[in-house]
């Protein structure tokens, strides 16, 4: 039996009570669009093209028949190809009719109208569940590939997922169908039994919780487009406020793990080592690595910080970095 459930109305009220954390709905025909193609091309495009510090930000993943090509401008959305039709004419050639996977994350961060439509679209929905604490995530999923290159996995986030161009297949399972030690799967034929399927078509709407394991698939050679908004729910860690709290909020340093947490290393010379006498009990005297940090966390005015964040979050509507 399907686990999905699927309606022609969007109303964030019912979609709380009946869906949110509970089971994948199909929303049909969702009016006003929450995206438009020539806007997320335009953020695409962006996404390549934007520097922080001198430095390309690490924002797309090129996927050909499950290799990655990193490195390699010219398989990238460019301004020149101005629309997905006369990229995907681009890359024709120069594929030979291999299957690709074109991904962008933080797409919202490259485009101003497009962020604004996000922030609109679900904050009816964020009065009914919540602001997300770190964030939503908004990433495109482009290209002609049979499946997700990572294959069968589950998230930490909720996710909606929008039909921006062509149908795409989306399967699902609601438990974990292998008992191998891996997260996730490439090869999953032997547990299509188990999963049940639903293909969603540009302008619609589909939501699963972040406890379903899911992979997508196209529905022919045409390439499709869709975009997904991941919302964070499970395996939350301290970690991630620290990083809103001890570094500056910008998608240089949020996309980049070793620059994160800098700030709290800043004149730290000695080795944060505690030796654990036989008794079990620490002296009451931190080392001398973990007193410098908390001198770092004092000069940094921590409640100022605190309040700083919460309003980029509210301004931002949950959709940070802002453009």
């Amino acid at each position: 039996m399907s686990e999905l459930a699927i309606t022609d109305k969007l109303d964030w009220a019912e979609f709380a009570q009946l869906y949110w954390d509970r089971r994948p709905v199909l929303i049909r025909g969702v009016q006003p669009p929450p995206f438009v193609a020539e806007e997320v091309f335009a953020a695409a495009v962006g996404a390549q093209e934007a520097e922080y510090g001198g430095q390309r930000a690490p924002t797309a993943q090129f996927t050909i028949e499950r290799t990655v090509h990193g490195g390699n401008d010219l398989l990238l959305p460019a301004a020149a190809d101005r629309t997905f039709d006369q990229y995907e004419a681009r890359l024709k050639p120069v594929l030979d009719d291999r299957g690709y996977a074109l991904i962008v994350s933080v797409l919202h961060a490259f485009d101003r109208e497009m962020w604004q439509r996000e922030r609109q679209f679900f904050a009816s929905l964020w009065e009914q569940v919540g602001l997300p604490l770190t964030g939503a995530i908004t990433t495109m999923f482009h290209g002609n590939y049979d499946n997700s290159p990572v294959g069968v996995h589950k998230d930490r986030f909720a996710t909606f997922m929008f039909g921006l161009r062509e149908r795409k297949r989306m399967r699902f399972w609601a438990e974990r169908p292998w008992t191998d030690p891996v997260s996730t799967v490439v090869d999953y034929q032997r547990f299509l039994p188990t999963s049940f399927a639903v293909e969603v078509e540009p302008g619609d709407l589909l939501y699963w919780p972040s406890s379903y394991y899911h992979v997508g698939e196209n529905c022919g050679p045409t390439p499709a487009t869709s975009v997904n908004i991941g919302v964070p729910r499970d395996e939350h860690k301290v970690e991630y406020e620290l990083e809103d709290l001890l570094a500056d909020l910008d998608p240089r340093l949020l996309m980049a793990a070793g620059e994160r947490l800098k700030v709290l290393a800043e004149g730290i010379e000695a080795p944060a080592t505690v030796e654990v006498p036989a008794s079990g009990e620490l002296s009451g005297r931190l080392p001398a690595a973990f007193e410098q940090a908390l001198r770092n966390c004092r000069e940094l005015s921590l409640h100022q910080r605190v309040e700083e964040v919460s309003r980029h979050r509210w301004e931002a509507g949950g959709f940070w970095p802002r453009p």
